[in-house]
């Protein structure tokens, strides 16, 4: 145990203390149930009192004996030792209470589920007498954390309050003077007020619960976005105004549908900084670093940043780690550099009498001397006033959505929202399509945050055009706007773009998940959405559709999916099928791995009249049960067959064969490497290696495959040859936010690594896929520590466990890809 403790930089808990694992901190406890229970936000006065929301709304459970309402304690020192000793009762009163703001002045804001307020206690006596209502959150919906929750007082003097997805349902923000935004299904949004409640404004969108909001000191905005399980890691993004995260909780809770992204993957939408913790809380900034509080994994984590274009990058470094019973929610900041964490303790969302205040400390001075973040950047100084300019020309504005930058044409689009220059954009020519991109996005924008203001007819032609656009961005953003504005009317638009032979496979699965959204009014809350399988099916089943559109709509279909079955896969393969077709047919009977499927590929792989190269596949695809097909295999072997054939079923049987005896450069020499694996052009044969040598076990291409690591099907056209072999000679160079795996330390000394999954496993069990794609749970109860991994989820060596030909012809297909299936652009 202790040799295996050692190896792995684990060491066990003696207590139930969180461990502190940068030496320059420590962590005492200042306060416990039952004199604290269940606590969520808190913050500092400006006489250096901490005030601590008590919350015992949050499902109370029949027989619950504590108060009906929620609480605010305020925390000071006594005696003047630097202590917060004495808790006293500063306000009771309000429902599902999450956060807590000081506005100066005496006054504090307050947020709960379902409004904003302020209080203030006017006579010195310790209670708060005067409350001023400035938001009303009116909605049907009430689950206790999922309506208004992050707040913040901005260096602008707004304040900024973060609305959760609130299950979709229709909302109004009322600010005090009347102002109010209005929504339903577009997700969580950043919302900003003034201090007495008016001018209510829409910020940002596309979350799922940014329930963490900070500025830092270069007066950025940054979120802790608390998303849903189904798409681990939670998020922690840097806002801008006008920003779209991404989500949209219309499309499905589950956040994989195809007009949804997390990480800047769909047009017109930003990626995250970096990817968090479970359950991430709340975010601050602390000397050179931002601070995230994750619920779901018992630590409290830090970020530095690395700058990116006009944002930034960063990766996650876990300061303090407990077990199962440390939730720490929020976060402020003392006088002294010291910061206090309120801890909900136990797993369970009712309350229940648990709850404890710690106090994180510098060991010294030093520590906190000369920290601090990095200052606005060249990039992000020149960003700043295609936002905020009010004399800037147009052109230039136009000039910047061409910019790679998604931050830089995201503050073009907002300045010409805010800057009111759409009319006179409307009168130009716009030839590029990024031009024709930021258009519609701006006019989304500005119909999201006003919608009388933008007339139907006005957005109806938009997307019409839109949808008749030769450029695959412009093409996508017009099927999000129609479907998230229930455009029924551009249903036969949308259905005739699945006739365009050369239609790319974003397009295809865009227009499928809008057809399916606009015809049901719903999307699925799992992973499989019923509605867009069906479409699915029934296009691939029309033999009067091009063999290439039906072959996109069975790459997008579930190996477990009822139709077609197996035997009709088989018999949609004959000597004249299109070779685009055939090869989906192929990988899809791979993909479902039943004895009827293996059966299928034998067939095709025995039918001389189908072309070699789909012989070859379905060859390849024996090769999980290649002693069962032994004598097939043999007879393909032979020298009278075709030689591709030849080359395939000799790589079956040497598939333990892990090396040639060719002397192979070091790893970090990859121009020695592209030497010898840098020239081939042999497509099909890459494919075939990637799906034969276990790389569908981490990855998809094109539809199949297992999302353990990243989805390489665009690898083509976006890295180089020898980029490409750098990530597979050392995959651990750059590991994405979305694909850190997680290490975890069990009681009885086992070290396991996976990615946390979509969904949680049983109750109490923690689900993880491994590196060979399997799912394996972990109880609960049972784990000492669970930390990310520097390291990638991706083995080092793979390359040892293939021929160099093999290695040669992975990297042509994964350089070119499948280039007859993503025109369209």
């Amino acid at each position: 145990m202790s040799l295996l403790l050692g190896i792995c930089g684990f060491v066990a808990n003696a207590d139930e203390t969180p461990r502190v694992l940068d030496p320059q901190w420590r962590l005492t406890q200042i306060a416990s149930e039952p004199d604290l229970v269940t606590p969520t936000g808190c913050c500092f006065d400006d006489q250096g009192r901490l005030l601590v929301i008590e919350c015992h709304t949050h499902f109370p459970p029949d027989d619950y004996l504590g108060p009906k309402t929620d609480r605010i304690y305020r925390f000071d020192d006594s005696d003047g030792d630097g202590v917060l000793d004495r808790q006293r009762l500063f306000y009771e009163g309000g429902e599902a209470t999450m956060n807590i703001a000081n506005l100066g002045d005496g006054w504090f804001a307050v947020c709960t589920r379902s409004e904003l307020m302020k209080l203030r206690d006017s006579v010195n006596d310790g209670i708060a007498d005067q409350r001023v209502v400035l938001l009303t959150h009116e909605t049907s919906a009430n689950y206790p954390h999922n309506g208004l929750g992050g707040l913040t007082l901005g260096p602008d003097g707004w304040l900024y309050v973060g609305q959760g997805e609130n299950f979709g349902e229709p909302y109004q923000l009322i600010g005090s003077d009347g102002s109010k935004q209005v929504g339903g299904g577009e997700g969580g949004n950043v919302f900003r007020c003034r201090t007495d409640g008016s001018r209510v404004e829409r910020v940002a969108t596309g979350f799922w619960n940014p329930f963490g909001l900070c500025f830092d000191s270069a007066n950025r905005l940054w979120a802790a976005g608390n998303d849903p399980d189904s798409m681990p890691p939670n998020r922690l993004m840097h806002i801008v105004h006008g920003g779209d995260y991404g989500f949209q909780f219309r499309f499905g809770r589950a956040g994989i549908h195809p007009l949804q992204s997390w990480n800047g993957e769909f047009p017109g939408t930003l990626p995250m900084t970096a990817g968090t913790g479970e359950a991430a809380c709340a975010v601050i900034q602390h000397g050179s670093h931002l601070w995230v509080t994750s619920w779901g994994d018992n630590r409290i984590e830090r970020y530095s940043l690395d700058p990116r274009g006009a944002s930034w990058t960063s990766k996650t470094e876990v300061v303090v780690q407990g077990d199962e019973n440390f939730r720490p929610v929020a976060m402020a900041i003392a006088k002294d550099g010291s910061i206090y964490i309120t801890d909900w303790v136990d797993r369970s969302y009712p309350v229940h009498g648990k709850g404890r205040l710690w106090r994180l400390s510098p060991v010294n001075d030093a520590v906190l001397q000369t920290q601090s973040l990095p200052e606005i950047t060249a990039a992000e100084t020149n960003a700043l006033p295609l936002s905020e300019s009010t004399s800037m020309a147009i052109e230039t504005r136009l000039n910047a959505l061409r910019n790679d930058d998604p931050f830089v044409r995201q503050a073009a689009i907002t300045g010409l929202v805010q800057q009111d220059q759409l009319s006179a954009l409307d009168q130009k020519m716009l030839t590029d399509p990024q031009h024709r991109v930021g258009r519609m996005l701006a006019w989304r924008w500005k119909e999201l945050c006003d919608p009388a203001s933008v007339p139907a007819v006005k957005r109806n032609t938009m997307i019409a055009a839109g949808l008749k656009d030769d450029s695959d961005a412009v093409v996508l953003t017009a099927l999000r706007w129609a479907a998230e504005r229930m455009c029924k009317d551009q249903l036969p638009a949308i259905t005739s773009l699945l006739k365009q032979d050369r239609l790319s496979p974003p397009v295809f699965s865009a227009a499928m998940a809008a057809i399916a959204y606009l015809e049901t009014g719903a999307a699925s809350g799992r992973g499989r959405d019923p509605a867009i399988e069906k479409r699915l099916v029934e296009f691939a089943n029309d033999v009067t559709r091009s063999a290439r559109l039906r072959g996109l709509a069975l790459q997008r279909l579930p190996p477990d999916a009822d139709s077609p079955s197996d035997q009709e896969l088989g018999n949609d393969i004959d000597g004249n099928t299109d070779r685009v077709l055939s090869r989906e047919v192929v990988r899809l009977l791979v993909a479902r791995g039943t004895d009827g499927s293996f059966d299928e590929l034998a067939k095709i792989a025995s039918n001389e009249s189908i072309d070699e190269q789909t012989r070859a596949d379905a060859i390849a695809g024996l090769s999980p049960k290649a002693a069962s097909y032994a004598g097939l295999i043999n007879r393909l072997s032979l020298p009278k067959q075709p030689a591709v054939l030849q080359v395939e079923t000799k790589r079956i049987r040497n598939t333990n064969v892990r090396r040639d005896n060719a002397a192979r450069p070091s790893r970090e020499n990859i121009d020695g490497w592209m030497q010898l694996v840098g020239r081939s052009q042999d497509v099909d044969a890459g494919r075939r290696v990637f799906f034969r040598r276990g790389c569908s076990n981490c990855h998809v291409h094109s539809g199949r495959g297992t999302n353990t690591g990243p989805d390489l099907t665009h690898l083509a056209g976006q890295m180089t040859r020898p980029r490409i072999l750098e990530s597979i000679l050392n995959p651990s160079k750059e590991v994405g936010p979305l694909y850190v795996p997680w290490t975890v330390l069990t009681s009885d000394g086992h070290v396991l690594t996976g990615l946390k999954m979509d969904r949680p496993g049983a109750k109490n069990q923690l689900r993880l896929q491994g590196a060979d794609g399997n799912i394996f749970e972990v109880p609960r109860d049972e784990i000492e520590q669970l930390q990310p991994s520097e390291k990638s989820i991706m083995p080092v060596g793979l390359e040892d466990s293939m021929t160099l030909d093999e290695l040669a012809d992975l990297i042509a297909f994964l350089s070119e890809g499948e280039l007859d299936m993503t025109a369209g652009n």
